[in-house]
């Protein structure tokens, strides 16, 4: 992703990143100065420039959260030691931790700032691994928050205007609860369109029934848009009524009374700030967060084990209507945004993975064919019990270990159900036939499980790194793995990295040069990579393809 900034831009360059959830830097340049902020997973982690200024050090100093004499002593560790900034900050206790968070924010802030005043430059993104950045540390800003403020930084009301596009379009709320929930603060005028949207109006409808500035409104659907948190619905646009071409005066013929007008509603004031938390709000407070952090553990706990009616906490014979509200609620409770709170930042992974296994119980159970398959197949393992009879609950009896070769059976077993489930798109169920298999399989049929397992963690798009870890463990391993070779190469190819995709897809034809489907993804791919990547491997597309 890369091109020229122009004025309205980087809201919609901001969004895809955050919507994508996006791990690398995106970078700004013009004129030899660089301003690039760092994501992870989406959300905006740390900032950086080349512009001596503009540094975390000499922001934190013009703001007066750093002392000039700290900064010094700070600097000569950075320089002996390689370290960033902030790491030598807490290890200095010049910061604590929650101090470095909210310093960090103001620098994001400030790059960014910075980048809205432009009106020409540079932007371009590059992809990263999460290892390459900076590790535990997530900002109290989220980047829908972010969003806005580029949007408020528009001057020219035609711009936005432009960007709406086609504003016959109905709006509506967003059906994912990843941007329905996000954490940002609204404006009052924000809070006062959004109440006004309800999946029957267009945005033209709604600019002429609210009563508030018209480039006012337009500005505010723009930044809801562009934050995801309203979205534009898959319906025709509605037609424009037709203009009244009747001379001044003279009644409508159908004889219907005229309307009446809209009342005039002004629009919320801010709300006045509520004074700061006493002792008794502080101890309130500090509950209230471990009562949150035990829910999130106990819901991470039986992630595995619950059905997707137990994940939802509804009964088997909820109707849609009640499927649907039962992930709505759990969506905003668990949303991966919750690991903004400090108390909760140790949870982020279990808080995603809450939140992705909600999506995969939606998904299935708002499908009439993938319930009634996923109820079929549920049924199956249950135990029936005949009229009038009674379930007797006896002691478990005490586990045997099994030998070796009665679990490499076992494993080979739960190998052979999981493809079958996988061939039938039901992967949660593949899932958690894999990821116990492992342990006991006997070598080679561990590759091949932890191949299915990789490309099933593959269909979720928000477990995509989770599949390329256990692919690639599978070539450290077995280097001449050509199905994990396979794999990730159209997992490189789809998330746009051609020169990984290519040496990929190159090493599956090393192994099998007759592999049909390697070749052409590779003759593909080749045009599209510098030459300087492609001679890595000095001659090998000429041998391959038969050049001359």
């Amino acid at each position: 992703m890369k091109g020229s900034l122009t004025e309205g831009l980087l809201p919609e360059v901001l969004r895809q990143l955050y919507v994508g959830r996006k791990t690398g830097f995106l970078h700004f340049t013009r004129e030899g100065e660089r301003r690039s902020v760092y994501l992870r997973a989406g959300h905006i982690v740390h900032a950086d420039t080349n512009v001596k200024d503009e540094r975390l050090g000499e922001t934190l100093v013009a703001q007066g959260v750093l002392s000039a004499a700290d900064l010094k002593r700070a600097t000569g560790f950075v320089l002996r030691d390689k370290k960033r900034l902030g790491a030598v900050l807490v290890e200095l206790a010049i910061m604590d931790k929650d101090k470095l968070e909210d310093a960090l924010g103001v620098h994001v802030r400030e790059i960014l700032r910075k980048v809205f005043s432009w009106s020409e430059g540079e932007y371009a993104f590059e992809d990263k691994e999460e290892s390459d950045l900076e590790p535990d540390m997530s900002l109290r800003l989220s980047t829908g928050e972010m969003i806005l403020e580029a949007v408020r930084s528009i001057d020219d009301p035609d711009v936005i205007r432009f960007a709406l596009g086609d504003i016959d379009r109905i709006l509506g709320l967003s059906a994912d609860p990843l941007l329905r929930f996000q954490k940002i603060a609204l404006s009052p005028a924000d809070g006062y369109v959004l109440s006004r949207i309800d999946g029957t109006l267009s945005a033209r409808e709604l600019l002429q029934v609210i009563p508030m500035v018209h480039d006012d409104t337009l500005r505010s659907l723009f930044g809801l848009v562009s934050t995801g948190v309203v979205e534009f619905l898959p319906l025709p646009p509605k037609p424009q009524p037709k203009p009244d071409t009747r001379p001044v005066g003279q009644p409508a013929k159908t004889g219907a009374l005229p309307r009446a007008p809209l009342p005039t509603v002004a629009p919320p004031s801010p709300a006045t700030p509520a004074p700061p938390p006493g002792p008794a709000e502080s101890t309130e407070t500090t509950r209230a967060r471990e009562a949150r952090r035990q829910e999130v553990l106990e819901a991470f706990d039986g992630l595995k084990t619950k059905s997707h009616f137990d994940v939802l906490g509804i009964p088997r014979a909820s109707s849609e209507a009640q499927v649907k509200e039962a992930y709505f609620k759990l969506a905003k409770k668990f949303h991966p945004d919750t690991h903004h709170d400090p108390a909760l930042g140790d949870l982020r992974e279990k808080i995603e993975a809450i939140f992705i296994r909600l999506g995969e119980a939606y998904e299935v159970l708002r499908n009439p064919r993938t319930r009634g398959n996923y109820e079929a197949d549920l049924a199956s393992r249950t135990p029936r019990i005949p009229p009038g009879g009674t379930i007797v609950v006896t002691a478990p009896e005490p586990e045997v270990p099994l030998d070796p070769e009665q679990e490499a059976r076992q494993s080979e077993e739960a190998f052979r159900k999981a493809y079958a489930y996988f061939a039938k798109e039901k992967y949660w169920d593949a899932i958690q036939l894999l990821e116990p298999a492992v342990a006991g399989a006997e070598p080679r049929m561990k590759n091949r499980i932890r191949v299915l397992l990789g490309k099933a963690y593959l269909k979720n798009p928000k477990w995509l790194k989770r599949g390329e870890e256990q692919l690639q463990s599978v070539v450290q391993d077995d280097p001449k793995n050509v199905e994990a070779h396979l794999a990730l190469g159209e997992l490189y190819k789809a998330s746009g990295l051609k020169a990984r995709a290519l040496h990929e897809f190159q090493r599956v034809l090393e192994l099998k040069p007759e592999h049909e489907e390697a070749a052409a993804q590779a003759l593909e791919l080749a045009p599209e990579v510098p030459l300087a990547e492609e001679e890595q491997k000095p001659g090998f597309l000429k041998k391959l393809f038969g050049k001359n």
